[in-house]
C-alpha cells in the first residue's frame, strides 16, 4: 500500500485540527430558554372609617390583579402631610421594596358654582370612604402595610397579604 509523504509538522497540524474539530462537538452548551413573566398590576380596594373619637381602620374589600403596565408614578413620600396614608410593598420575608404615598382619602376637594356665578373650592371631612391602590406588581411582593402619617410619628392600620 502506498502512502503520500507527510512531514511530521503537516501530521502534527492534521492531528491537532482532527482532536479540536472532535472537541468543540462535545462542548455543547445547554440554553434553558428564558421564561418572560409579563408585567402586573394589582388594584387593592379597602374602605377607610373614622369613629366620633377620630380613630381610623382601614378594611380590605377585595384585590384584583391583572396583566398590564401603569402609566406615571406614584406619589413620592416626600411630599406628604399629616393624615396622608404610606403604603409599603414588602417581600415574603417583610423587607421593604417599594414605599408610596396616598392623599387623605378622608379629605375630598369639591368645586361649585356659588350663588355669584362663581366657581369656589371647598374641603369636604369625610366620616368613611372607599379608595383603590393601584400598583405595579413586582413578582417577590407578598404583603402591603398601610400607615396614616402624623405629625410625630406613623399609625399602622393594614397590612395585607397578596395573594
Amino acid at each position: 500500500m502506498w502512502l503520500p509523504k507527510v512531514s511530521l509538522k503537516s501530521a502534527f497540524i492534521i492531528a491537532l485540527i482532527f482532536v479540536f474539530s472532535c472537541t468543540i462537538n462535545k462542548q455543547v452548551i445547554a440554553v434553558e430558554p428564558e421564561v418572560v413573566i409579563p408585567p402586573k398590576i394589582i388594584f387593592l380596594n379597602y374602605v377607610l372609617v373614622k369613629n366620633a373619637r377620630d380613630e381610623k381602620s382601614i378594611t380590605l374589600i377585595n384585590q384584583i390583579k391583572t396583566e398590564g403596565k401603569l402609566k406615571g408614578k406614584p406619589e413620592s413620600i416626600e411630599n406628604t402631610n399629616p393624615g396622608d396614608l404610606e403604603y409599603i410593598l414588602l417581600d415574603k420575608n417583610f423587607n421593604a421594596i417599594e414605599k408610596h404615598a396616598l392623599k387623605n382619602p378622608l379629605k375630598k376637594t369639591v368645586e361649585f358654582v356659588n350663588d355669584f356665578g362663581n366657581f369656589e373650592k371647598r374641603i369636604v371631612d369625610l366620616d368613611r370612604v372607599e379608595f383603590t391602590l393601584r400598583i405595579q406588581l413586582q413578582p417577590e411582593a407578598k404583603h402591603i402595610v398601610i400607615s396614616e402619617i402624623t405629625n410625630t410619628t406613623y399609625i399602622k392600620h393594614s397590612t395585607t397579604k397578596i395573594d
